[in-house]
């Protein structure tokens, strides 16, 4: 693959523009993205989108830094953030490909499908073959999710749970099993499983590092190789995605989120937001109205 120096980074494939880490959803074909390019897609990243292609007729190569493997219909290739891959695909195929950011997946505390938590810590390309009436299932959910995006109304409250099916249909076995990543990202997806667990109550790189029997300078080398940012921009990633999901989703007031998320001040918190986000929790939580 391209030197991993060089790999660009998109929202979606070849797109320029602002990169939206909140509150994102996008399906479409293979064919409409892949056609005008050639049926190629150079090796790139996603720096917070979670992607997911089906494929349903012909046939495609994932590109990896490892090499290539080829993906057919009845295989599905999951592709977490911040995960270099390319594709090559053969003229006319069809599929989808699912993009979302986190919070499309985000459930109330303490209702979580294990099979979601599963996915949301994978580390690299996963690609999953699927069988029998699962297969009928998640094409059926494709389908519905791109009648929804393309002129549905209801758009979250039916894409969510949707969205949620085609997780758990494609991953449920593998939380079962306790399956892990295996390789060099093991060590980063413990960190997301202690970051998960951990962020709202301990900020210091070296809580993290201590915990994984680490060094800081070693772990943050970890986490900027697979999402080019440190430890404690990971932390601080983690607490404003909260927030906007608090902010958008709940009627908690200003105070109750800050305390909810660790922060004494209601005041530095809000500082805090505005410097990440370029708005005031309260304008965030504005530009929010009716999305819900």
């Amino acid at each position: 693959m391209t030197d991993e120096a060089i790999i660009p980074q998109y929202h979606l494939y070849g797109e320029g523009g602002p990169v939206e880490d909140f509150d994102f959803f996008h399906i479409e074909t293979i064919c409409a993205r892949s056609r005008p390019l050639g049926w190629q897609l150079e090796p790139h990243k996603h720096v917070h989108l979670f992607q997911c292609l089906l494929l349903t007729g012909g046939a495609g190569r994932l590109i990896e830094d490892d090499g290539d493997r080829t993906v057919e219909p009845g295989i599905v290739a999951f592709t977490p953030p911040g995960v270099a891959h390319g594709w090559t695909f053969l003229p006319e195929t069809e599929g989808f490909v699912l993009s979302f950011t986190q919070d499309y997946l985000a459930a109330e505390r303490g209702e979580q499908n294990a099979a979601v938590e599963h996915a949301l810590t994978l580390t690299g390309n996963t690609l999953i073959r699927v069988e029998g009436s699962d297969w009928n299932r998640i094409r059926a959910y494709m389908n519905e999710l791109s009648e929804e995006f393309d002129s549905g109304t209801a758009r979250r409250g039916i894409i969510n749970p949707l969205l949620a099916l085609v997780i758990v249909r494609l991953f449920a076995a593998d939380a079962a099993r306790g399956d892990r990543p295996a390789g060099s990202g093991f060590s980063l997806f413990r960190f997301r499983v202690l970051l998960e667990s951990n962020y709202k109550r301990e900020r210091r790189p070296e809580f993290y590092a201590n915990a994984l029997g680490m060094s800081v300078v070693r772990l943050n080398r970890c986490c900027r190789v697979f999402s080019d940012r440190t430890v404690a921009q990971a932390v601080r990633d983690r607490l404003i995605l909260e927030a906007k999901r608090l902010l958008a989703y709940s009627n908690l007031s200003i105070s109750q989120i800050a305390f909810e998320l660790g922060y004494e001040d209601p005041a530095y918190f809000s500082r805090v937001f505005r410097k990440e986000t370029g708005h005031s929790p309260l304008e965030f939580r504005a530009r929010q109205g009716g999305q819900i």
